[in-house]
């Protein structure tokens, strides 16, 4: 495409032209926006249950040269032995992270709820009457805050390059 370019446009390079270098170089500088718009900036996304990065960018492109740095800031939990264990192996790290644990919560909550809501008005001893219903209620709304949550921060971005 470069090659095209410059063939097509060779004669406005000379000061007869349409404007000489300068039009040369708005008109370069013109296509790398275009193209930066459409094919954007290489994607890094992070796993945090694969414990991998990784560079959604294709290499024949050239967006990424050998020799390029790619800088990462990155936090991991590490276990109270100081020994740092891969999350793929090791089956107990999924469940003791703080998102699974507020999901099972609600989930948990959820059920107890329904289960409540079929005694719904009845009086138990010392004059307490059952509401499952607000507790059902309640599980709802922070079932839908974590999978809000969780599309917003754990899910892949969608692909841009549809069709």
């Amino acid at each position: 495409f470069n090659y095209q370019f410059a063939l097509s446009d060779f004669h406005s390079l000379s000061d007869q032209g349409a404007g000489g270098l300068a039009y040369y170089d708005q008109m370069r500088s013109y296509m790398e926006l275009i193209d930066m718009k459409v094919n954007g900036l290489p994607m890094i996304t992070w796993s945090r249950r694969a414990n991998k990065l990784y560079l959604w960018s294709d290499i024949e492109d050239k967006q990424l040269q050998p020799g390029d740095y790619i800088c990462a800031e990155v936090y991991r939990a590490v276990p109270e032995t100081g020994e740092i264990t891969d999350g793929m192996t090791d089956p107990t790290t999924i469940l003791n992270d703080m998102f699974v644990k507020d999901y099972t919560t609600a989930l948990i909550k959820e059920q107890w709820g329904q289960n409540m809501s079929k005694f719904e008005g009845m009086q138990l001893p010392g004059g307490v009457t059952i509401n499952g219903r607000v507790i059902l209620e309640e599980a709802r709304g922070d079932l839908e805050t974590l999978r809000e949550r969780m599309r917003l921060e754990q899910e892949e971005p969608p692909a841009f390059l549809v069709g």
